[in-house]
């Protein structure tokens, strides 16, 4: 059971799945950040993350999340596989006020195929509506983006909509696919 304050989360704790465990970003996760994210192809799937990625980009990335976590608005994890090789990110962005979090998460493209994101996925979902007993789970993916689009769907997110040209990416704008699920769907489906 995670520590709650007042405004969410008080600290990311460490949780673990079949292949895969997730343990709070630290400052010696910097290089490895910053080098699965100097792929392009990894980079171009992403919603937000500039590019090239920086480690500059990556102390600044850091720095923000772990002041959410403080703040207790946000956690944010590194995927280690069982070599505890950092494969790639994932966290929440929590609104405490609404019961509601927003997942994030990205694999460095090495490990893109086998499963991962939907392990993961499943992983935080638990949390959030087990642990935080949050009320709404949401998740976006850039409309190409059609492995993200598969994870969410196999993890029983609902399609809410698009939202058309929502982001501009290296000079193109984008559409943004946004879903949802509810812990009362998930309640559902676990019985």
């Amino acid at each position: 059971m995670s520590t709650v304050n007042t405004n969410g989360l008080a600290r990311c704790p460490v949780l673990s799945s079949e292949r895969l465990t997730l343990q709070a970003i630290r400052k010696e996760d910097l290089a490895t950040i910053a080098d699965l994210l100097s792929d392009y192809e990894t980079v171009w799937m992403l919603t937000y993350a500039p590019w090239p990625y920086t480690i500059q980009e990556t102390t600044l990335w850091i720095n923000h999340v772990n002041n959410m976590c403080m703040l207790g608005v946000g956690c944010f994890w590194g995927i280690h596989d069982r070599k505890n090789t950092f494969i790639g990110t994932a966290g929440l962005s929590i609104f405490p006020g609404h019961e509601k979090a927003e997942l994030h998460y990205w694999l460095g493209k090495a490990y893109w195929g086998q499963g991962y994101g939907t392990e993961i996925t499943h992983r935080i979902i638990d949390y959030t509506f087990v642990d935080l007993k949050l009320n709404r789970l949401e998740v976006n993916h850039m409309s190409r983006n059609i492995r993200s689009q598969r994870v969410i769907e196999k993890c029983g997110f609902k399609l809410e909509g698009t939202l058309r040209s929502y982001v501009k990416r290296f000079g193109q704008f984008e559409d943004v696919k946004i879903y949802s699920q509810l812990r009362k769907e998930y309640e559902i489906q676990h019985g």
